[in-house]
């Protein structure tokens, strides 16, 4: 497994740990539990307000009524959180990882390599820190500069 596909699977953790932590709410005098938030290949409909289209769907579940689709002012409104906005910002991040694999497991192979004293070619502190930092920016899903790529590209090529 690659060290791309190890963020990843660490990063796919949280939605259960998310899930939990938000816990059961109330919608029409009963308690539900937010099981599952996807990005819908086709149109929905909310199951709570009406609005159509909805492309990005929580689905809720109470033990009497089954599931319900909301939408994302729905889920945020019945939860009383910003559960939309932490889908959309874990989205993100994984589509950041996933474009930035290349990076990612090149870099990975560098300071592995450079910390173990096998570095084949010489750099400087400053420029492995700045690799190192980029690193940890791509590892956390965030999306680094240009500039900082083009830096990474010529020791990765």
């Amino acid at each position: 497994m690659s060290k791309t596909d190890d963020f990843l699977l660490v990063l796919s953790r949280t939605i259960p740990k998310y899930l939990s932590e938000l816990g059961s709410f109330q919608y029409n005098g009963k308690k539900y539990l937010l099981i599952d938030n996807f990005v819908s290949s086709h149109y929905t409909k909310c199951g709570l307000c009406g609005n159509y289209p909805i492309i990005d769907v929580s689905v809720i579940r109470n033990r009497d009524t089954g599931r319900l689709n909301a939408c994302h002012t729905c889920i945020d409104r019945i939860t009383n959180q910003k559960v939309s906005m932490w889908f959309e910002t874990f989205r993100k991040k994984r589509e950041n990882i996933m474009e930035n694999r290349k990076y990612i497991d090149g870099l990975s192979s560098i300071l592995v390599a450079y910390d173990r004293n096998e570095l084949s070619i010489k750099m400087s502190n400053e420029v492995i820190e700045k690799l190192r930092k980029m690193y940890v920016q791509m590892c956390d899903g965030l999306n680094p500069g240009t500039d900082l790529k083009q830096i990474a590209e010529a020791y990765i090529s």
